[in-house]
């Protein structure tokens, strides 16, 4: 399942009220699948979030400017929203392989895409619990007809269509789990 927070005027948000809200929102969630407590969350030696005595539930969350988001699986999840915003030459040699940058100079809106291959980049760090610390260039995606196709095999991806400020990727280390439109819950806070 997957919550995501709109935050209107974040810029008035202070970091701790921002954390805490990240803590509600999967407090809800783990209360409202699991009928657990917030108190199991604990974080790792690399800083991703894992349920402490529920190996068999998984926790990802992301937060860019205006947005937190937070899944729960019953697989590795990984999630990354970013906001729309121009590209970055050092991202974009930081993180596209050969074939991708390939592809990428050939696409029209290179801002769009570069935010594509990073989300879907970082979620699948976030799924395999390393974050930002492996190569981005060591994994490939191409945006096809069927969607998201990638070289990862034992790996699912989907981009959320949430709204048109945010590009917003999931990655499940699971290739049997499916993502559907009510596994999606969304909220705004003014």
């Amino acid at each position: 399942m997957i919550y995501l927070l709109r935050l209107l005027e974040e810029e008035k948000r202070s970091p701790e009220e921002l954390k805490a809200l990240k803590k509600r929102l999967i407090s809800f969630g783990l209360q409202r699948e699991y009928g657990l407590p917030i108190k199991d969350v604990e974080a790792s030696s690399t800083g991703s979030l894992y349920l402490r005595n529920h190996e068999e539930i998984h926790l990802s969350t992301t937060h860019t400017k205006g947005l937190l988001g937070v899944s729960l699986s019953s697989c590795p999840v990984g999630i990354d929203a970013e906001y729309r915003r121009p590209g970055d030459l050092f991202v974009e040699k930081r993180i596209l392989g050969e074939k991708e940058d390939y592809w990428y100079q050939r696409m029209q809106n290179k801002d769009e895409a570069l935010l594509k291959y990073f989300t879907l980049k970082e979620a699948y760090g976030k799924a395999l619990g390393t974050g930002l610390s492996y190569d981005f260039r060591n994994t490939g995606f191409y945006f096809g007809e069927n969607g998201i196709e990638s070289d990862l095999k034992e790996a699912q991806f989907y981009f959320l269509d949430y709204c048109e400020e945010f590009i917003i990727s999931v990655c499940f280390l699971c290739r049997k789990r499916r993502l559907n439109s009510l596994e999606i819950v969304k909220f705004i806070l003014p």
